[in-house]
């Protein structure tokens, strides 16, 4: 439990525009998921895909969070 609270926090201490850059990434991650399952988007429920999303997100977030240097380089190339 508390390394979600810890990634929370971390998520929380960022800009909106990181965070939707974040959000962005999480839904193209998500949308290559689903062409590699041979899944279309409406086969899926609003709730469905909002779940996948949200682990893609949370993957993100994770990785940005375990690799920092690698983060700052990304939000680096995206921010103009």
């Amino acid at each position: 439990m508390d390394v979600i609270k810890n990634l929370e926090k971390f998520i929380g201490g960022q800009t909106l525009k990181v965070r939707q850059k974040v959000r962005d990434k999480a839904i193209k991650k998500a949308e290559s998921k689903l062409i590699f399952h041979r899944t279309k988007q409406e086969d899926l429920t609003l709730e469905e895909w909002e779940h996948v999303v949200a682990e893609e997100e949370m993957a993100l977030w994770e990785s940005y969070k375990k690799y920092p240097l690698w983060a700052l380089i990304a939000f680096g190339f995206w921010l103009p």
